[in-house]
């Protein structure tokens, strides 16, 4: 590890849905009950004691959307067979994380940028109805891309989510921002493996529906990185925070190691979230001191629209 510390504190979920509440709201979670009592209806005296088959595919899906309508009031959410059902309350973690990180800025000047956005789009529509966030997100696969622009258009959301189709693999945010703007931060949960033996060890005793495009990049997490980091340093001038949302332990220490080692880094921190029994290791990092040396820095000229890469793939 570097010399330059990291954050040992763990950030525990601190949003716990009321599942009694939502089950009156929401009968329909009401046959996903394992509790025998609680599925025959008699809900009044177990609180939130109340136990869920959350190996079921379909209830994790309608516990989402009843989250998302009861709590953020989001209309329309539908995410299709095969995809990434999200947990709301660890996607939550990561964006209050970024909330702490950038309390001082003025919310309506906060763009955010998420990449690999998903079907189900769910940071941006979190982010814009908790906090009026403004988001450019990217995606490549084009049933995911046209799943979320669904989510989208019926939830009035366009004017303020610019969803964006990246035609290539190859890239991060080239192709999908404007060199001419500036935006608050970044956002990603990269895919997790490397090829697809990896994916079949790992989950083999989970019921666990996902799209190659979301679990699968070439070197896994740490080849994703790469090329978010190299791109991070071509779009320095752009973007005052980035950040990645990493899965794997010994994967977050060899980033940060990485990323410490670089001296045009200002500031770089890695911090756990604990969301139940899963943790997971965010790291995040700028190429300034603060916000207001950031915006006075004086962007690219027109003219420098070619992707520089600065470091070797490893």
């Amino acid at each position: 590890m570097s010399k330059l510390k990291y954050n040992k504190n763990i950030i525990y979920n601190e949003f716990k849905p009321d599942f009694l509440i939502l089950i009156k709201e929401y009968p329909e979670l009401k046959k996903y009950i394992i509790n025998k009592d609680d599925k025959e209806g008699k809900i009044e005296n177990v609180e939130n004691n109340i136990s869920f088959d959350w190996s079921n595919n379909d209830l994790s899906l309608l516990m989402t959307k009843c989250i998302l309508n009861y709590y953020f009031k989001i209309k329309y959410y539908e995410i299709p067979k095969g995809y990434l059902i999200p947990p709301i309350p660890s996607r939550l973690n990561y964006i209050n994380l970024i909330k702490n990180l950038i309390i001082e800025i003025k919310e309506d000047n906060i763009i955010g940028v998420d990449i690999g956005t998903g079907a189900n789009i769910i940071y941006p529509i979190i982010g814009y109805s908790l906090y009026n966030w403004k988001y450019i997100c990217s995606e490549i696969n084009q049933d995911a891309f046209d799943n979320a622009k669904i989510i989208l258009q019926k939830n009035n959301l366009e004017k303020n989510i610019n969803l964006i189709k990246q035609k290539n693999k190859n890239n991060i945010f080239l192709g999908v921002l404007n060199r001419e703007n500036k935006y608050t931060f970044t956002m990603c949960n990269p895919p997790y493996y490397d090829y697809e033996e990896e994916i079949k060890i790992e989950d083999k005793k989970r019921d666990t529906e996902f799209n190659f495009d979301e679990v699968y990049y070439k070197k896994g997490e740490l080849g994703f990185f790469q090329k978010y980091f190299d791109e991070s340093i071509c779009y320095k001038k752009n973007i005052f925070l980035f950040t990645i949302l990493i899965g794997k332990k010994s994967n977050s220490e060899i980033i940060y190691d990485k990323i410490t080692a670089n001296n045009i880094i200002k500031f770089c921190d890695l911090k756990k979230i604990q969301t139940g029994n899963n943790m997971r290791y965010i790291i995040y990092w700028s190429f300034y001191s603060n916000y207001n040396e950031f915006i006075k820095e004086k962007l690219y000229s027109n003219d420098y629209n070619k992707f520089r890469p600065i470091l070797k793939q490893y």
